[in-house]
């Protein structure tokens, strides 16, 4: 019983062992004397092709800069033009403010000439009515005293 453990133990570790072997990476291959020789003749054409990158890079960033500028420039313009209609249309809207108030105070002084009319003439006639109403009235009377003197 004890050497099945000890056999199965000795599985369990060899296994681990093996996993753990495949977990670390294997170290990295150095480079030999005469391949740096070769990267040290080869550097010139690599320092061109590095600088020719370099100042391609350098080129489109510029360029990219300017785009940026220009369209900086462009959206201030715009702004600024946006913001002169937005005044004119203020101004415009405060005179047309002004208009209706007139206008509404025209139609209100009209509303009250027309009533005052319309109360002046309505008086007129109440008062031409009232003054016939009253002479027939008064030579009725006239008329009552006449007769009942003459009996």
């Amino acid at each position: 019983m004890q050497i099945r453990f000890l056999a199965g133990a000795i599985k369990v570790v060899g296994l681990l062992v093996i996993l753990f072997g495949f977990m670390y990476p294997a170290s990295a291959v150095q480079a030999s004397w005469l391949d740096r020789v070769k990267d040290i003749y080869q550097l010139p054409e690599n320092v061109e092709q590095i600088q020719k990158d370099y100042e391609s890079t350098k080129q489109q960033l510029e360029d990219q800069k300017d785009k940026l500028s220009e369209a900086i420039r462009h959206s201030q313009e715009t702004e600024e033009r946006l913001l002169g209609q937005n005044e004119t249309l203020k101004r415009e809207n405060e005179q047309l403010q002004e208009r209706l108030k007139a206008m509404e105070q025209v139609d209100l002084d009209k509303d009250k000439r027309n009533r005052k009319l319309t109360y002046m003439v309505v008086t007129a006639i109440l008062l031409i009515v009232f003054y016939f109403v009253l002479g027939r009235v008064f030579r009725f009377m006239v008329w009552r005293r006449q007769k009942r003197g003459m009996r």
